[in-house]
């Protein structure tokens, strides 16, 4: 699967997210998700060129969300995402399917909260994250097992509670390890992050925000048909800026990035970010959302 794609699945799980009026494991949006584009604009030694370089489509029964089928820039399919809702219209389950990858994600909620998720997929990879609340928010995150190196396995399960520069990052490691996340919440934002490897220290991360509404928020929600969705959880605001500072015995690595939007009816229609190369080449991420 391409790495592409995989940013693709990441961001459909941060789309999960819910607002401060949703439960946990719920999305019900008001505008529902159509169509996601990723279209990327590379420029180096003067030639530039674009590309659609993959796409979402989204299929809902209802008010549910009940298919995201995820293609190439050639229109062929890469993966599909199947949700399954409980009683309460919480996620209670991913169903992935990537040619013959087959993965899913299982939710564990105790009362109104979600306290576990399960990965198992069919050559027997195993991850397991588990969670610690203080006041209603996710102080610290475990994730133990290891990450497939392709496939749809990649979908990160945090991407529905969590904006998708952030759960982005919370995912197994390509080795069997355990690694522990501990956030910092400000209002109803995440500001800042350490992630802990084996009990060593391995990064930093730090985030700031827009004063828009985050239309993502809830999707995997408890009632919103999410697959994480924690009241006062995930940010309520879009990420403008991240920063992340990797730690290693000789040197701090520290990479920067700034997204912009588009927005119509506090809707975003268009978010965009730049990445540079060491070699020179400039990659610019453009993707559209379109709305039924």
């Amino acid at each position: 699967m391409k790495n592409l794609t995989k940013i693709i699945v990441c961001f459909i799980i941060g789309a999960f997210l819910f607002s401060a009026c949703q439960k946990e494991g719920q999305y019900l949006p008001k505008k529902k998700i159509a169509k996601i584009e990723h279209i990327t604009t590379s420029s180096m030694w003067g030639i530039t060129t674009t590309a659609v370089s993959d796409y979402q489509e989204w299929e809902w029964t209802g008010k549910l969300l009940s298919k995201i089928t995820l293609r190439d820039g050639d229109g062929d399919i890469d993966g599909v995402i199947v949700p399954q809702y409980d009683k309460k219209k919480r996620v209670s389950s991913l169903h992935c399917v990537s040619g013959s990858d087959i993965d899913d994600y299982n939710f564990t909620y105790e009362g109104k909260n979600l306290m576990k998720i399960t990965h198992t997929s069919s050559d027997k990879d195993v991850a397991v994250y588990t969670f610690v609340r203080e006041d209603k928010n996710v102080v610290e995150i475990t994730v133990t097992g290891y990450s497939k190196s392709n496939g749809i396995a990649v979908v990160n399960p945090l991407q529905l509670v969590l904006p998708d520069e952030i759960a982005e990052v919370i995912k197994p490691s390509d080795e069997k390890a355990t690694a522990v996340y501990k956030l910092v919440w400000d209002g109803g934002n995440l500001v800042s992050m350490e992630q802990f490897v084996n009990g060593v220290l391995n990064k930093n991360y730090k985030w700031t925000y827009d004063n828009a509404i985050n239309p993502l928020k809830g999707l995997f929600s408890n009632g919103y048909g999410s697959l994480n969705g924690f009241e006062e959880l995930y940010s309520a605001n879009n990420v403008v800026e991240s920063q992340t500072v990797t730690h290693s015995a000789l040197y701090d690595v520290e990479i920067g990035l700034e997204y912009s939007y588009e927005y119509e009816d506090d809707y975003p229609v268009k978010k965009t970010w730049s990445a540079v190369a060491s070699t020179g080449l400039e990659v610019v991420h453009t993707y559209n959302y379109l709305y039924n």
